[in-house]
């Protein structure tokens, strides 16, 4: 989540904080100032024990190829060069999670071939993580390049990778049963043979303490900007770390909870349902949404959520937002560079293949198949292999997210792993 210029940014919001003061009581009608309250009944989901289709075997198959090792010339087909900067919407490390959540969306509810194959994926998708051209941004000037624990990407802030890295740790150990990242560790390797040693605990504690040092409990993404959906990942990290034995964090997590749904929902200046970004220190919001934000929020804040009516009740409130003209248009439009502060840029394909797999975890059918046949226009099955063939940098965040859409349609459920596991009656794939 690259911001170009901070003083721009705090300028904007300055302006835009005195606009929505002077109007406050319009602010008030307009929108609420909370998130709605849960109403009627939002049943629990459940990992249905249905056999992978040829799509989801096919995808897993893409899965396999597109994160293991491949020559120079392919690799750069579909990750780029390693020296293309790493600030914008669709950074290695954000297609690098994507790709292990979409492996085990479809893993959890496959055979044991099925989840040895979801647990290859999350293994690589580690072992790319922890390269230095995907985790080396955090140590520009600009980020954590001059502080005193650099070279170290993982101690403050950053959640926008730390975040991820530790979702995919807790994917990979409930998926392979190694430890190895526990017991042996791993190492950040920077330049002039600098280099930082962490295991899983350590990175869990680094973690949990930003929760605890921070007065809204949330953990900054850049420096001093705190983003809703960078701070689902380490809750739902912590859920399956909890689960495998590692200690209990569910007191952080009501905390972060409670300030979340009360400051980030309802953009004075509409474009979704939760304002862009916070500026930590005093609080002020950016006070504009985007609909893939939206989607990005709500399909991960599904699985650890408290309630899960809280989540369907955002949910129909971001629906009413969505703009199906713009979804509808061309779905893959060449675009220029874009961030999270300015993801006016990023396609209409990207956009609803988040909003497909989101609509799926809150149970709305209707608009999930809609939001499908937009995406599918970009599909391509080719060699064995199932993604949406579009623009190299939105390729494989769009295609994981698409198939994250698949497996949930099919049974899957991330809210579902975290409260009970595997299914013990998984069928056998025919």
């Amino acid at each position: 989540m690259r911001l170009r210029s901070r003083p721009m940014f705090f300028a904007a919001c300055g302006a835009l904080a005195v606009a929505a003061m002077l109007a406050a009581s319009a602010f008030r009608s307009i929108f609420p100032t909370a998130a709605p309250s849960p109403r009627g009944v939002a049943a629990e989901p459940e990992i249905f024990a249905t056999p992978l289709c040829g799509d989801e075997r096919a995808a897993l198959r893409w899965l396999g190829h597109v994160t293991g090792k491949m020559p120079p010339s392919e690799e750069i087909e579909w990750w780029g060069k390693p020296s293309d900067r790493q600030f914008g919407l669709f950074a290695r490390r954000y297609n690098i999670a994507f790709a292990g959540y979409a492996a085990a969306a479809i893993g959890m509810r496959g055979d044991s071939s099925a989840r040895k194959a979801a647990g290859a994926v999350l293994g690589n998708c580690v072992e790319r993580m922890l390269r230095r051209d995907v985790w080396g941004y955090s140590q520009a000037k600009s980020y954590w390049g001059t502080k005193p624990w650099a070279p170290d990407p993982c101690y403050r802030e950053n959640v926008m990778y730390t975040g991820h890295l530790l979702q995919l740790l807790a994917l990979y150990e409930c998926f392979t049963g190694d430890r190895k990242y526990s017991t042996d560790g791993f190492d950040f390797v920077w330049k002039k043979g600098k280099r930082v040693h962490y295991d899983v605990k350590r990175l869990i504690d680094v973690t949990v303490e930003q929760m605890r040092e921070n007065a809204s409990g949330g953990i900054n993404c850049e420096p001093g900007l705190m983003f809703f959906p960078c701070n689902n990942h380490p809750h739902v990290a912590l859920a399956m770390f909890s689960a495998l034995g590692y200690g209990e964090w569910s007191a952080e997590a009501k905390r972060w909870e409670r300030w979340a749904l009360a400051h980030f929902f309802g953009p004075f200046f509409g474009g979704g349902a939760f304002n862009l970004v916070c500026h930590a220190k005093t609080g002020v919001m950016y006070p504009r949404g985007h609909g893939g934000l939206d989607a990005w929020s709500l399909l991960w804040y599904e699985p650890w959520a408290s309630d899960r009516r809280q989540v369907v009740a955002l949910w129909k409130e971001c629906a009413k937002r969505i703009d199906w003209d713009w979804l509808g248009s061309d779905p893959d439009g060449l675009k220029p560079y874009a961030n999270c502060l300015d993801p006016a840029n990023v396609p209409p394909v990207v956009c609803v293949s988040f909003l497909a797999a989101a609509a799926r975890a809150c149970g709305d059918r209707e608009r999930a198949e809609r939001f499908e046949r937009i995406a599918d226009r970009s599909l391509a099955r080719r060699g064995g292999m199932y993604y949406l063939d579009v623009g190299r940098e939105w390729r494989i965040g769009a295609s994981a997210n698409r198939i994250i859409a698949l497996a949930l349609a099919n049974g899957s459920s991330f809210r579902a792993f975290l409260r009970c596991g595997f299914r013990s009656d998984a069928p056998p794939e025919k």
